[in-house]
């Protein structure tokens, strides 16, 4: 008899179809059972993220009902964690990441062609200072709501541009054709990764079974590196900080980091490497 598994995911397209994802592989063994929560993020999009409290928000509220044992699990975008998780809850597993890019949608054919003083779309600081280190003429302009509000925005006339996440508009099957090279506008921490968070005391047979069917390994160790960085940076959703890891095949982990100021007219790389098992110390090294 399959025991019950009680998941909570944010409401949006894309988060139910994360849920989806990660339902295909739990439910050979679980009795699944879906929370839907529209977060108080999802439910105000006049202000920018940073002034309401940050990305941290569409987690908050989830991570509560793992802290009143009301579900069992919470499923979140990663790069949407923010690096200091709500004490007795942890990351139990993760995806391998679909895309550690990010698109510009619009009628012109990449950046390079927006014409002077161009508006692009986006709420995320990292995207908006890189950006502007790009070139320094664009106007940013706040763009949030789900992937479908946002691609509306642009189709009216909002915005010349707007960017998004390759990762979700290829779990939607969105059409894109720009996507925006690594030099341009290096990746978030856990970009295109999905995260499985519990609390601690989850049943250890429950947790056990989610970890074997659900966590890529090789992942794990590179979003250790990745969130180690920006936790030692302090870093939250205010922080224009890049991170991203990869391993080869003899366990070595190369984490690459950019942090740039608000106005992307300073930049500083930079990149660590060592054994995979010492994830979190390469991020702090960084």
């Amino acid at each position: 008899m399959k025991s019950k598994l009680i998941i909570v995911s944010r409401s949006s397209n894309l988060a139910i179809k994360q849920v989806e994802i990660i339902n295909e592989k739990l439910s050979k063994f679980f009795n699944v059972e879906v929370i839907k929560v529209k977060t108080t993020a999802d439910k105000n999009l006049k202000k920018p993220l940073y002034e309401i409290g940050g990305k941290g928000l569409f987690v908050k509220e989830l991570e509560k009902f793992l802290l009143d044992k009301k579900a069992d699990i919470a499923i979140h975008s990663l790069k949407d964690m923010e690096a200091e998780l709500s004490k007795d809850t942890c990351i139990c597993a993760v995806t391998k990441s679909i895309s550690k890019y990010d698109v510009l949608l619009s009628n012109y054919d990449d950046l390079s062609s927006l014409p002077k003083h161009a508006i692009i779309g986006t709420s995320s600081p990292r995207r908006s200072a890189f950006l502007k280190a790009f070139r320094s003429d664009f106007i940013i302009k706040a763009c949030r709501g789900n992937i479908e509000t946002r691609i509306e925005k642009l189709n009216k006339g909002n915005f010349d541009a707007i960017v998004l996440a390759e990762a979700g508009l290829k779990r939607l099957k969105i059409k894109y054709k720009n996507i925006i090279p690594f030099k341009i506008i290096p990746p978030a921490a856990g970009q295109g990764v999905i995260a499985i968070q519990c609390h601690k005391n989850l049943e250890k047979q429950k947790k056990e079974k989610i970890i074997s069917l659900v966590n890529n390994k090789i992942t794990y160790f590179q979003i250790l590196a990745e969130r180690s960085l920006v936790k030692n940076l302090n870093g939250s959703c205010k922080s224009p900080i890049s991170a991203a890891a990869n391993t080869d095949n003899s366990g070595n982990l190369t984490l690459k980091g950019s942090v740039s100021n608000l106005n992307g007219t300073r930049i500083i790389s930079d990149e660590v490497v060592g054994k995979k098992t010492e994830a979190e110390i390469i991020g702090k090294k960084l």
